[in-house]
């Protein structure tokens, strides 16, 4: 039996972050209702389990071992909610550096 792996702890933090898939130029604009080292849970969107995603976002304080700073993720949605949320893993974040 594989051992069960405790949930990355999750962070209320309301940030602005931007969104788009990974075949679109246009970012959308929404807010985080809550962020882990994982993933992030954002809205509203019209997002679908499945899809692949791109989020940029400005992490205020370190959220687990992700360090804080301007970041861009890709991911995948899992899961979105009655009021139109998207939960998405964050699978690899990188650092933007403003020109």
């Amino acid at each position: 039996m594989l051992p069960i792996l405790p949930r990355a702890a999750r962070v209320a933090l309301p940030l602005p972050i931007a969104y788009r898939t990974p075949r679109d130029e246009e970012w959308f604009h929404s807010r985080v209702v809550n962020i882990s080292e994982s993933g992030v849970l954002f809205g509203p969107t019209s997002l679908t389990p499945g899809a692949s995603v791109e989020v940029m976002f400005v992490a205020p304080v370190q959220i687990g071992s992700m360090a804080s700073g301007k970041l861009l993720c890709v991911g995948e949605v899992v899961r979105t909610t009655e009021t139109g949320a998207a939960a998405a893993t964050l699978a690899e974040c990188r650092f933007v550096l403003d020109a």
